[in-house]
């Protein structure tokens, strides 16, 4: 009977992975990845709406040379139940960044928004034994956090209620500070981190690590590394599982949101309205959220997703739930109240929204095409569907090509657009802002003061432009991006007045290069930033920032 089980032990546990890691969502190594799929360099399965990714996929050189900037090879290498196993050094990163205005950038992760330097250490292991594998990659970040003009600094003698009420409406409903606090910040994040069980192509465990969903470029949004990542339990495919109908990745989590801790003090410089701000009840909130995405077998290199999120606050409300409703709220559902935010006390103290994504990849061409289509909130029926599609819906729309050079090398074009501003459908019903929520949640879709979703931020709309030389690991290029901050806000504030020409938008051009040599990659950007009417006060203003990023590899 011994030898009978240890048999199958073997049978079952020589199918499992040995050595893979994830690839640190928005790091270098994740582009490198995504760009060797659409060049057609790697046999890469993944679709890329789902991630981190798995970095080992294939034999091909494109993946074995890869893995190298992902994880050193292991070391203490030894075996447990029969399965490789050992320890593997991840990368070690020192970010260093300085604004020198005002804040600037999203997709920063575990870093503020903040006026003058700010730097983030971050650098770890991964632990592989039989089944069980634990990362431990923390993020130590230290900000200046010098102080700027808030809208509190720019609006404070203004007289202006509507514009006023406009404001007060936003930050009653989300934790998104300008500013955390009046001195330097440091801080030490769990960062990239996991514990997880292994099997064959699935995943199960706790983890920190930044979620990317949707197959966004610069903007994803239900799930970005725009915030800090948050603990949560997640049970999800580690790399894409083949049926007979195609393939399928997926992911489900639960966890928790913390509060930023930092109040909008700052409120008190409105000379009219200092004492019309009331606080957020001190409680964290528990999110509950899905995605799948499915390769049919029958379209080449064609993806097509589906996500969602819910979220409430772990009040009494949400202690009196049983175990199940606790758990994954998302999947069990809520009453159609849930997103109606002037519903007060009569909703159900939840927010919801959903997505879906389609991704074309063309290695023909080099080239890949995708779309993502969000509601943040129910249709009333399918005819509520058919007349107004548009109503709270988000969208991201955008593609890449490269052009092979006769040197090996590459010209890349890439271009992207994001719009969350609400749909005119607000004029005759009631449409929330994307990660806002007037009532109970009250903290919004924030995880410590930061975006969850795209960093760009509520009701704000962003187009980027893209043009670069890749060739090997290096790459130089130059980004231009028009952000349009929340027009939401600026349609409530000035909407019969007859103010058209205040709307706050900012014009950046990012010059970066990414050089690779021996065992260090050092990625640097400037980018020059015109603002025109910042904080929606007419005028301009120049900002300027910068980036350095130095990264080793223990290979």
């Amino acid at each position: 009977m011994k030898k009978q089980f240890l048999t199958l032990a073997l049978i079952i546990f020589s199918a499992i992975q040995g050595f893979s890691q994830t690839i640190t969502v928005g790091s270098y190594a994740e582009d490198i990845a995504r760009r060797n799929q659409i060049s057609g360099t790697s046999d890469n399965p993944f679709s890329f709406s789902i991630r981190p990714v798995n970095s080992q996929w294939g034999n091909t050189g494109a993946d074995s040379a890869l893995s190298g900037l992902v994880a050193s090879k292991p070391y203490a290498k030894f075996n447990f139940m029969s399965i490789p196993s050992g320890i593997q050094v991840l990368p070690l990163n020192w970010l260093n960044e300085y604004n020198v205005k005002r804040p600037y950038g999203y997709n920063n992760s575990s870093l503020y928004p903040n006026k003058g330097y700010q730097t983030m250490l971050s650098g770890g292991f991964l632990l592989t034994a039989g089944i069980l594998k634990i990362q431990l990659k923390p993020e130590l970040v230290y900000a200046e956090n010098k102080p700027f003009n808030t809208f509190a600094d720019v609006q404070a003698n203004n007289n202006n209620q509507q514009l006023l009420a406009a404001y007060f409406n936003t930050i009653y409903g989300i934790d998104a500070p300008e500013r955390f606090g009046n001195k330097a910040i440091t801080h030490l994040y769990p960062g990239q981190s996991k514990i997880t069980l292994n099997y064959h192509s699935i995943e199960a465990g706790v983890s920190t690590e930044n979620l990317w969903w949707g197959p966004g470029i610069k903007n994803a949004i239900m799930m970005s590394n725009s915030a800090p990542g948050f603990f949560h339990w997640t049970f999800n495919s580690s790399r894409p599982v083949k049926t007979i109908v195609g393939s399928f990745e997926w992911q489900i989590i639960g966890g928790n949101l913390k509060q930023s801790g930092y109040a909008p003090d700052e409120v008190s410089k409105l000379i009219y309205a200092g004492d019309l701000y009331s606080p957020k009840p001190t409680v964290s909130r528990y999110i509950s959220a899905y995605t799948v995405n499915w390769q049919p077998k029958w379209l080449k290199g064609f993806y097509l997703g589906v996500s969602s999120y819910d979220y409430l606050d772990k009040d009494s409300t949400y202690h009196s739930k049983s175990f199940i409703r606790k758990t994954i709220p998302v999947i069990t559902g809520s009453s159609a109240k849930a997103n109606d935010v002037n519903n007060g006390d009569k909703g159900d103290g939840q927010d919801f929204a959903y997505a879906f994504n389609i991704r074309q990849l063309l290695p023909l061409y080099k080239a890949e095409i995708y779309f993502e289509w969000a509601r943040n909130d129910r249709w009333g029926n399918i005819n509520d569907l058919i007349e107004e599609p548009e109503h709270s819906a988000a969208y991201t729309f955008g593609g890449r090509k490269l052009f092979e050079l006769s040197k090996g090398g590459f010209i890349q074009i890439k271009s992207e657009i994001t719009q969350l501003q609400r749909a005119a459908t607000y004029l005759l019903r009631d449409e929330p802002s994307w990660y806002i929520h007037g009532a109970s949640p009250r903290d919004g879709y924030t995880n410590q003061g930061r975006y969850i979703g795209a960093g760009i931020g509520p009701g704000s709309s962003s187009f980027i432009l893209d043009l670069s030389y890749l060739k090997n690991y290096n790459a130089y290029g130059f980004t231009f991006e028009r952000q349009l901050h929340n027009n939401d806000l600026y349609y409530s504030a000035f909407a019969g007045t007859g103010n058209y020409n205040t709307h706050w938008v900012d014009l950046s051009g990012t010059f970066y290069g990414n050089i690779r040599f021996k065992n260090y990659l050092v990625s640097a950007d400037v980018t020059p930033v015109y603002s025109l009417n910042y904080e929606y006060k007419n005028g301009s203003s120049y900002n300027l920032h910068a980036r350095l990023n130095f990264t080793y590899y223990f290979n």
